[in-house]
């Protein structure tokens, strides 16, 4: 995790400034909620606002490949994961870390794309942290899948058996990852003046859905500098599982479901058990994640506290990070809801539950008539 400092370079020692933990998506890193300076990202903008933000970065990731035992470059073994494990174990020691570090009790969350998915399977998986949730904000979320309109994602899981076989054959459990040599090139491919500009322009277009006019070219060598990340092939099958099933389930091991969860089926993820307050933003031209897609898993959610589809019709999956307007858009809503919930927090963060109060008053008289 990285943590965003104070402008002068130092962390704040101030215990009820509200911590948020921000979870990016997939191929991506923490770099998405900084990258576009402090007017408009994410991160800075709830640094600026008085939040004590955390960036969250996924195992196998830019800035998350270590390990006590395991080379990620070598050992086959550190790829043995998917957005499930990431919620079961992660999610979860990134909570505890902040709540230890901060010495509260209670989190803000913000998940783009998978950042959203991995924390509802945590929430499904490992109810009891949701108590120690403020808020959780989902931008973009990517739950059910089986209406995504991404060409490219459709055609991977629709010929997942030879996706899977063709990684097992070659011994590939990771795709692209960061590399110095490719960002440097595509910097160069992407900047102002170069004849492919436009040829990076439409590949994101193709991934994510069409916005001409929100994405600023000039930025272009800023995110392919950063992006892609990273990601294991197990996540990345799971996610197609995702598409081919319609269901938002745990990782489908085949024939060996009945020894990983005795059934032939792997189970669904319970989204009764989500129980943390959850303000889902969402898209129309998202490729992917359909907007039905997401009402149907914003219905099914028991404390879903807001709901809004992005008024502009052309907004995108990736618009939520990198629009020209993505402040003026999202960002300014996302900060005035949390802000919201900011006197909650402290309220959880203090240390005196408001049932106690009444007791502590009567205590206090009983102490003072002693003396």
């Amino acid at each position: 995790m990285q943590r965003i400092t104070r402008r002068n370079g130092t962390f704040s020692e101030n215990q009820n400034k509200p911590a948020v933990l921000l979870m990016h998506g997939l191929l991506c890193s923490a770099m998405d909620f900084v990258n576009m300076g402090p007017n408009k990202s994410l991160g800075l903008i709830l640094a600026d606002s008085g939040f004590d933000v955390w960036l969250g970065n996924n195992r196998g990731t830019t800035w998350s490949r270590q390990h006590t035992t395991l080379d990620p470059d070598t050992d086959a073994k550190f790829w043995d994961f998917s957005y499930e494990t990431c919620g079961y174990y992660d999610l979860p020691a990134k909570i505890d870390y902040i709540l230890q570090k901060t010495g509260q009790q209670k989190i803000f969350y913000v998940g783009h794309s998978q950042g959203t998915t991995q924390f509802f399977a945590m929430a499904a998986l490992r109810p009891e942290y949701n108590e120690k949730i403020v808020l959780m904000t989902a931008l973009a979320p990517v739950v059910y899948t089986n209406h995504i309109s991404s060409l490219l994602f459709r055609t991977f899981a629709k010929h997942l058996s030879i996706f899977e076989l063709l990684s097992y054959v070659f011994n590939i459990h990771e795709l692209l990852p960061h590399s110095q040599l490719v960002a440097d090139v595509s910097m160069k491919l992407c900047s102002d003046g170069s004849r492919f500009q436009e040829m990076c322009a439409i590949l994101l277009f193709e991934i994510s859905g069409y916005d001409s006019p929100q994405l600023d070219r000039s930025f272009l060598p800023v995110i392919t500098s950063n992006t892609p990340a990273g990601i294991s092939i197990k996540m990345l099958v799971h996610f197609f599982q995702g598409i081919n099933s319609g269901q938002f389930r745990r990782y489908d091991y085949g024939a060996l479901n009945i020894a990983h969860y005795k059934s032939l089926e792997p189970p669904e993820f319970d989204i009764s058990a989500i129980t943390a307050p959850v303000a889902v933003y969402y898209a129309e031209n998202d490729y992917l994640t359909a907007a039905q897609d997401v009402e149907r898993f914003s219905d099914e959610l028991p404390n879903l506290v807001k709901k809004r589809l992005i008024e502009n019709k052309k907004f995108t999956h990736l618009d939520f990070l990198w629009a020209k307007d993505v402040n003026k858009i999202v960002n300014a809503d996302v900060l005035e809801h949390m802000k919201q919930y900011v006197n909650q927090s402290n309220k959880a963060n203090s240390g005196v539950n408001e049932k106690f109060i009444p007791i502590l008053i009567i205590l206090f008289i009983h102490i003072i008539g002693y003396f």
